[in-house]
């Protein structure tokens, strides 16, 4: 219940950004630095590395999903979400395939929109931290 009150608030923090971007997105009002840190923000990627999906197609029947990472800090806590959902806390190995279960997760195999699996870092290594590292990728149901 914890991690969801966090999630909660990072995604309304996201929204407000979104919201406030056609407002900020003047170059006269912001410097270029400004103005560049805003873009990553609004696109939702941050921090260096990639979150790859592995498993090529999912469908109404999987229970897993399979993702690896490509130069993500290793010494860092790190959280995945699938569907909105905390699948995985610790530290992860770069290059490596992780099988995360999707089976009780309510939306992780949802038709009528693409679910979205999300890795986060924070600076304290607590869910609650400045986030350091966020990815996210996509995925479709068949």
């Amino acid at each position: 219940m914890r991690y969801r009150g966090r999630l909660l608030f990072v995604m309304i923090a996201f929204i407000a950004l979104t919201g406030c971007s056609e407002i900020l997105n003047s170059e006269e009002l912001l410097g270029e630095d400004v103005q560049s840190a805003l873009e990553v923000a609004i696109e939702n990627d941050t921090g260096q590395g990639a979150l790859e999906l592995v498993t090529p197609n999912i469908t109404t029947e999987d229970t897993k999903i399979e993702v690896k990472t490509i130069d993500i800090d290793e010494d860092k806590t790190t959280f995945i979400f699938i569907a909105n959902e905390p699948v995985f806390e610790g530290q992860i190995k770069n290059n490596e395939i992780y099988t995360l279960d999707i089976s009780d997760i309510k939306d992780a195999l949802r038709t009528d929109y693409n679910p979205k699996v999300q890795l986060m870092q924070t600076s304290n290594d607590k869910e609650s931290g400045d986030i350091t590292t966020f990815k996210q990728v996509r995925y479709s149901v068949e």
